[in-house]
C-alpha cells in the first residue's frame, strides 16, 4: 500500500517517527510543505493510505493543512490519525482507518487527567505504542493487535489504550 506520512517536525512528537521507521513511505515533516494545501493535495492523490500524526485538536492536525477542507480527499483513502482528539475529526467526517482519541504523550497531559507519572514512564508508553504500530500497521486486525499488545500497569497506557479506534468503512454524511 502506497503510504504518505504527514508528521510536522516537533521534538515532543519525535517518538512517532518509530511508526514509519524503516518503511518505504513518503514522509513529509517540513512545516511549509505540511501547511501547503496544493502540495499536500497532490501527495494525497498519489497515495492509498494517509498517516497523519503530531499534535492536534478536534478540527485537525496542528501545523498542517489537514482540516475540514481536506476531507473530500481523505474520504477516498485509508487513514491513520494519531493526534489528541483525532476521534472527533474522524467521526465528524466519517473517515475510515485507525485513529486515537485523547492520547497522553507528555507529563502535563497526564497531570490534567490527574495521573501522577514521570516523564520517563510516559516516554516508555510512547515508545511502546510507536513500536507496536510500526510492527503491526499492515495487519488486518490492527486495532485488536494493538489493544491486546499495548498493555501494562502504567496508567497512561491504560488511558491511551481505551482511546484507540478503527473504522472499517466511511460513514455517509448527510
Amino acid at each position: 500500500m502506497k503510504t504518505l506520512v504527514i508528521h510536522p517536525t516537533d521534538r515532543s512528537t519525535d517518538f512517532l517517527k518509530l511508526i514509519y521507521e524503516n518503511k518505504d513511505y513518503t514522509v513529509v515533516t517540513d512545516h511549509k510543505v505540511c501547511d501547503s494545501k496544493r502540495l499536500i493535495t497532490e501527495l494525497i492523490k498519489k497515495h492509498d493510505r494517509i498517516m497523519m500524526m503530531g499534535h492536534g485538536y478536534p478540527k485537525g492536525l496542528f501545523y498542517t493543512c489537514i482540516d475540514h477542507e481536506m476531507v473530500y480527499l481523505l474520504r477516498e483513502k485509508e487513514c491513520v490519525c494519531i493526534w489528541c482528539n483525532a476521534d472527533k475529526f474522524v467521526e465528524k467526517y466519517g473517515l475510515r482507518g485507525f485513529y486515537t482519541g485523547m492520547f497522553i504523550s507528555e507529563v502535563g497531559e497526564a497531570q490534567f487527567y490527574q495521573i501522577r507519572i514521570t516523564q520517563e514512564k510516559v516516554m516508555e508508553s510512547n515508545l511502546s505504542f510507536a513500536r507496536l504500530l510500526n510492527e503491526r500497521i499492515d495487519n488486518e486486525n490492527l486495532l485488536t493487535e494493538i489493544k491486546s499488545s499495548y498493555i501494562g500497569d502504567c496508567e497512561v497506557i491504560k488511558f491511551n489504550n481505551k482511546r484507540l479506534y478503527y473504522r472499517e468503512k466511511n460513514i455517509e454524511l448527510k
